[in-house]
């Protein structure tokens, strides 16, 4: 037997004694009021030692409730770093795709764009050769319209001379 349970035995024999006293409705001493103080006490402890068993069930029980949810909590976590994780790869995978998509969009841009030009330049080359043809046949018939416009003046010249020779023949001839 411990100290206490010895001092907790005397103060209920004690206090029985007391209790006896205002049963039979005795004065109480200095010393009986101070066995009832004790007996009180020793109920509050009795009571505070209850109450601080609940309070430690209590606290295990919060403490158990507060490990199983950080245990949901934590499993949550790798539930959304799983999730994230997958959104991150799929978001890389479609940003690769479209990165890529982008670029053989621009090589077939760029392609078309060589093609143009050089269609461009042919095309402009075909102009500059039928201008060039244009311009050798202007001159061409340029050249025989001032050729027949020669001809044609050679012609009034030589019509000239008839006329004028008719015409002296014909007044001599009348003479």
């Amino acid at each position: 037997m411990s100290s206490v349970d010895i001092f907790t035995s005397a103060i209920s024999s004690a206090l029985e004694a007391v209790l006896k006293k205002v049963i039979e409705g005795k004065k109480l001493t200095t010393e009986d009021l101070v066995v009832l103080m004790l007996g009180l006490f020793q109920g509050i402890r009795k009571d505070v030692a209850e109450t601080n068993k609940r309070i430690d069930a209590l606290y295990e029980l919060t403490g158990r409730n507060y490990e199983a949810l950080n245990e949901r909590i934590n499993e949550t976590n790798k539930r959304i770093d799983a999730i994230n994780d997958s959104l991150s790869k799929r978001i890389d995978a479609m940003n690769n795709e479209l990165i890529r998509k982008i670029d053989e969009t621009n090589k077939r841009i760029d392609a078309l764009y060589d093609l143009v030009g050089k269609n461009y330049e042919a095309l402009n080359n075909r102009i500059n050769a039928v201008n060039d043809a244009l311009s050798r046949k202007i001159e061409e018939t340029n050249k025989r319209i001032d050729e027949t416009n020669k001809r044609i003046d050679n012609l009034y010249d030589l019509m000239g001379k008839i006329y004028e020779v008719l015409i002296k023949g014909a007044t001599t001839q009348k003479q």
